[in-house]
């Protein structure tokens, strides 16, 4: 009788052990199932992050690219008005004191940046040509490139309190950076639209650029 209890409990033991071996491994496949589950979302989480992520990407750069062009298109707006005379402008013309008049570089920004000079290039006896001379700056790193830009020359009437009668021309470009000077062209303006007693007034041209 005492070994059939003995026995008895040995199959007890084992079938606990198998009950065990079998939970064991049950649990086991569950952990697989839960780690792959985990694995399969965290990869969805991941490439739900890098397209959101992308996407804000995105956005910012269309933002900055906008910001930038909005500050393009006025950078140049608020440029400074610049009045040149040109004198003995009869030899000029006749080719006595060479074809160019250049007037001296300045800044025409208001961030002080774009350098540029301007241009009057004599054409024989019957027409000139007005150009915008843009000019390596020392700030041209840190500047925007390309730029827009919109000059407008006045043939100044020279009468006394006169605001009439001006000559005007205009041009809109995209400046480029430049590695030497660039000519861009204003207008060609012919002699024979000058008045020699309002606009060549003591054989003097006065221009307005702004």
């Amino acid at each position: 009788e005492l070994h059939e209890k003995m026995d008895e409990k040995d199959r007890q033991i084992a079938e606990l052990q198998l009950q065990l071996e079998q939970r064991d491994g049950n649990a086991k496949q569950q952990f697989q199932q839960l780690d792959g589950k985990f694995q399969r979302l965290d990869g969805k989480l991941n490439r739900k992050f890098q397209e959101l992520d992308g996407k804000v990407d995105q956005k910012f750069r269309q933002l900055d690219g906008r910001v930038i062009e909005h500050l393009q298109d006025q950078l140049m707006v608020t440029c400074h008005t610049r009045e040149f005379t040109v004198t003995s402008f009869s030899q000029r013309k006749g080719g006595l004191k060479g074809k160019d008049w250049y007037s001296d570089p300045f800044y025409y920004s208001f961030m002080q940046g774009y350098k540029f000079k301007f241009n009057l290039s004599f054409r024989g006896t019957t027409y000139m040509r007005v150009f915008l001379y843009l000019l390596p700056g020392e700030h041209n790193d840190t500047l925007l490139w390309p730029i827009k830009s919109t000059a407008s020359i006045q043939i100044l009437n020279q009468e006394e309190d006169c605001y009439s009668n001006h000559i005007e021309r205009s041009e809109s470009w995209e400046l480029n950076r430049p590695t030497s000077g660039i000519h861009y062209k204003i207008s060609d303006i012919y002699y024979s639209s000058l008045n020699t007693q309002t606009h060549l007034k003591g054989d003097r041209l006065r221009c307005k650029l702004r």
